[in-house]
């Protein structure tokens, strides 16, 4: 037998190899595509709120677990989740790490049939699906007083608006069984225009995941029982197994016919008579009465079939009727409780406002009194909250100024104490001091630490680049050639040749314009020239920003001299260093004179 495998892209491959490994033959043809459904952030917050979570398929889990990262939101760690089926479980444990429930009977019925989902009156429940599927589940959780949502996250749209390609093609490759997954797939393959081509596909084998998809096949597209193989899941494995077992059924069929019709063949074979025996006439029916028959059988079984079709089709409307029935008196029942209930809050109403209204004054009364005790207690204690206010203002405003140093903190603190003191009276006094003390405080000198520090940080990076005080030995005197002539008249320059190689291997004798001195510094005691001249420099920083005038100009005396003793003034590099220490040597590091404040004698002298 051939199958042809209508799951969506990339999802029918897995199970065409497996079937080839068994030696049955398969095609994949997607008839769905899937189209995902954007769902706001109000309503994924609204479905990871509820209680329970049931996911209906993989593409339903991979399309909410992305529309939750978009949001970049989570799942709650106390929602119980369920799965349709084991792959769906799967893909939960891969998204969300998180297990879910999974019932063994991997459809529809079996997940209504959980424990979980047998008492949920009042609890919220969220099916998380694709669009205009599960009906079944939503129904049954409704009839269980459920509070029920719906969240569509993906849609399934048929590839082709009609089947005949696909029917075209699957027919030209004989094709035994289809595999079907959802009634969606089924409704796209049927959907075909030409009649010979729907009766082709009306002959095929059906495999199908679900009772569901068999039901609809059965109503829908008069599919009948033998042509339907029931898979106990959606997973791969499962569809094997029931491909499997129906390619193995159709194979002893065909077995049982072929050894009937040899049997049929021997049987006529033995029954042949002999040339010399005699054969009585026998009578012959009339073909016209045959079709007749034929006619006849046929409208009584088509009229039967109708029957009991509409004998079904009446039995399903009576029952929906009376579950409508039930449902609207059980609305009815509560609409009258609630009418009861709004007549008894109606009628008890008025007195309930009389009441609130006396309860009303009553609480008025007593919290104007409870204000006025308030109030006439603030008063009393306001004048001991006020001075030990004032009193801690001006001792912080002191010691700011004294201890400190801190100018522009003091003044801030005495212009809080003024404006504590905007409403108090005979502060005349009390303020003139405040304000002679903040134009004290701001006229104090307040050395530019900036530009001395970076001026500094400037010199620091200078270092490394300032010559040092060495002197270069002069080249030495290119020698003359000491090569002998061949000349017997140059006799007297051979003979002042020789005299000076012999006296070359004994001693060397070098002239110069100038006395030599080699570099009286190594490489390393150089660099501890320089490490001097930086750590004088550092102390300067340090000691300027503590304040500690002595010091700083110590270490600014200590980098002259080091600069004056080791490097050379006469480049243009140390030359600008040493004009800069002279510079900050003459800078005025702010020197710091006591200060005394006469706001907290005035402010005593009031408060007395």
């Amino acid at each position: 037998m051939k199958f042809a495998i209508t799951r969506p892209q990339g999802k029918g491959e897995t199970l065409a190899t497996e079937l080839a490994e068994k030696g049955i033959l398969a095609l994949c043809t997607p008839v769905l595509t899937l189209k995902r459904v954007d769902v706001s952030q109000a309503q994924l917050i609204e479905i990871c709120e509820a209680e329970i979570l049931i996911f209906i398929s993989q593409d339903a889990v991979l399309n909410f677990a992305a529309q939750l990262e978009q949001f970049a939101m989570s799942l709650p760690a106390s929602n119980q989740l369920l799965a349709v089926g084991q792959q769906t479980a799967d893909a939960i444990q891969h998204h969300f790490a998180r297990c879910a429930t999974v019932p063994k009977q991997q459809d529809s019925e079996g997940l209504v049939a959980l424990p979980e989902l047998q008492h949920v009156d009042q609890t919220r429940v969220a099916l998380i699906k694709g669009r205009g599927g599960r009906a079944h589940i939503a129904k049954t959780l409704k009839s269980r007083q459920a509070l029920l949502s719906s969240c569509s996250v993906y849609e399934r749209l048929p590839v082709k608006e009609v089947s005949d390609d696909w029917l075209d093609h699957w027919m030209e490759a004989q094709i035994d069984g289809i595999v079907v997954t959802s009634n969606a797939a089924v409704d796209a393959i049927f959907n075909c225009h030409q009649p010979a081509l729907l009766r082709w596909l009306e002959t095929r084998y059906f495999v199908v995941v679900s009772e569901r998809t068999a039901q609809h096949l059965k109503i829908q597209f008069k599919i009948t029982d033998k042509q339907i193989a029931l898979s106990a899941g959606a997973d791969n494995q499962s569809l094997l197994m029931a491909i499997c077992k129906l390619t193995s059924q159709q194979g002893s069929a065909m077995t049982e016919k072929n050894q009937e019709a040899t049997t049929s063949v021997s049987n006529q074979n033995m029954e042949v008579a002999p040339d010399n025996v005699s054969h009585s006439p026998k009578t012959k029916l009339s073909k016209t009465a045959v079709v007749a028959l034929l006619v006849a059988l046929s409208g009584i079984g088509a009229t039967a079939g109708l029957f009991l079709y509409d004998k079904q089709q009446e039995a399903q409307q009576f029952s929906a009727l009376a579950e409508l029935q039930q449902q609207n008196q059980q609305l009815q029942v509560k609409l009258n409780t609630a009418l009861s209930a709004l007549n008894q809050l109606q009628s008890k109403w008025p007195e309930q406002e009389q009441a609130l209204a006396h309860q009303f004054a009553e609480q008025q009364s007593q919290v104007t009194a409870r204000l006025q005790q308030a109030l006439l207690k603030a008063r009393q204690q306001v004048g001991g909250a006020l001075s030990s206010e004032l009193r801690s203002l001006a001792r912080y405003a002191e010691f700011k100024a004294v201890s400190e140093r801190d100018y522009l903190g003091s003044v801030l603190v005495l212009k809080r104490l003024q404006q504590a003191l905007s409403q108090e009276s005979g502060t005349d006094a009390l303020l003139l001091a405040i304000s002679s003390d903040i134009a004290k405080l701001q006229a104090q000198p307040q050395p530019n630490t900036e530009a001395v520090y970076m001026e500094l940080a400037g010199l620091l990076a200078q270092i490394d680049s300032l010559p040092l005080k060495t002197i270069e030995k002069p080249k030495e005197a290119v020698q003359q050639s000491a090569e002998l002539s061949t000349d017997v008249n140059d006799w007297r320059a051979n003979l002042s040749r020789s005299w000076q190689k012999i006296r070359a291997d004994f001693l060397t004798i070098r002239q110069h314009d100038k006395p030599v001195i080699d570099p009286l510094l190594d490489a390393q005691e150089q660099q501890l020239i320089r490490s001097q001249l930086r750590s004088y420099l550092q102390q300067a920083q340090s000691a300027f920003l503590d304040g500690q005038s002595s010091v700083y100009y110590a270490a600014i005396e200590g980098a002259e001299d080091t600069l004056d003793r080791y490097f050379k003034l006469q480049s243009a590099a140390s030359a600008s260093l040493a004009e800069s220490l002279n510079q900050l040597k003459r800078s005025e590091l702010g020197t710091h004179r006591d200060v005394q404040l006469a706001t907290p004698a005035a402010l005593k002298e009031w408060l007395q």
